[in-house]
């Protein structure tokens, strides 16, 4: 490391010159995973109070979030700066098509900038890992790791020419792996480390990787809401055998998790002090390298987890989660 780099890492330590950059409708941000939850509020956020143009992706165009988002009114010069696009991450063709779109989007207005990508797409699965089917596991893998690179690699080269920031939305999974969420937390702690090495790397050309971790907020989003039909398949699964160990403790887990199936309509999250971190990540000329928004709660058992050697920290994850457990539901010997 020269000095000049050096002095540069200490400056950006201390804060030196760090403010927060103007936005308008010139900037663009792609923004994955809109259909509900937090991607659909970070989107009416940056249309609604930052005023920049959007390119909202959504894995179904008829969803109840993607039509909210393309009824978003033009601006007063009659330009719409909410562009909804469908994006499934498992397939590369839709990722190339979004990549041509957003291209098409960038070369029809010259006054446009590419200001960020916002990996925020991802689907959950609750489930011992034993109980997980390989498709399963694969399409967490897949969706919230693999398809995550995908897109960011095939939209890089147009995001380095810009000088376009990438905000990877990760999770506190990825900090502390919880039961229950073995693959889920896999990907989560792969794009984690994927993150801190992308942002060494695109140091050099002047572009910023920021990783953000947003509080709990499962119960606002759709992101585990076919956790019934994924348990039906793999209570299906199961041998005898598993049936006879497992079948009470399964039908007292997947009876907890109900409150999180099913689709809900999307929501406007109210969590300000949130959208103020997205709103630092996004704009500041010297953002953090990871933003953290959880509540009271996490706070002090993250800090534990730090701190407590592992028998501790095993004991302090189980009643973090407040899962049932087989100790508790198994049947009693006479």
């Amino acid at each position: 490391m020269s000095g000049s780099q050096l002095l540069s890492a200490l400056r950006r330590t201390l804060g030196l010159g760090r403010k927060h950059l103007k936005v308008d409708s010139r900037h663009v941000v792609l923004i994955t995973g809109c259909d509900s939850g937090l991607g659909h509020s970070l989107a009416v956020y940056c249309h609604d109070a930052l005023h920049m143009t959007v390119v909202s992706c959504c894995h179904n165009l008829e969803s109840e979030g993607a039509k909210l988002l393309q009824e978003r009114s033009p601006s007063k010069d009659g330009e719409s700066r909410m562009h909804t696009l469908e994006l499934d991450l498992l397939e590369p063709d839709s990722i190339r098509l979004v990549h041509r779109q957003l291209r098409d989007l960038l070369a029809q207005n010259p006054r446009y900038q590419l200001k960020a990508l916002v990996n925020n797409a991802g689907v959950m699965c609750f489930g011992e890992f034993e109980w997980q089917l390989p498709e399963q596991i694969e399409l967490q893998i897949n969706c919230n790791l693999l398809g995550t690179l995908r897109l960011t690699r095939e939209l890089l080269p147009l995001l380095r020419q810009q000088r376009g920031r990438i905000i990877n939305v990760t999770s506190h999974c990825g900090l502390q792996a919880l039961p229950a969420l073995g693959p889920y937390a896999a990907s989560k702690a792969a794009l984690r480390f994927w993150n801190d090495s992308l942002r060494v790397e695109l140091q050099q050309y002047g572009m910023e990787v920021v990783n953000f971790v947003p509080g709990s907020f499962v119960l606002d989003s759709n992101i585990a809401a076919r956790q019934q039909q994924h348990a039906q398949k793999m209570r299906e699964a199961f041998s005898e055998e598993q049936h006879a160990l497992y079948d009470s403790y399964f039908e007292a887990f997947n009876a907890y998790l109900k409150a999180l199936s099913g689709f809900k309509p999307p929501n406007r999250l109210k969590n300000e002090s949130l959208l103020a971190k997205f709103q630092d990540a996004l704009i500041s000329s010297q953002p953090l390298s990871i933003y953290i928004e959880e509540p009271w709660r996490y706070r002090i058992y993250r800090w534990l987890f730090g701190i407590c050697p592992t028998p501790l920290v095993d004991w302090l994850t189980v009643r973090f989660c407040s899962l049932p457990t087989y100790e508790l539901t198994k049947p009693q010997e006479l």
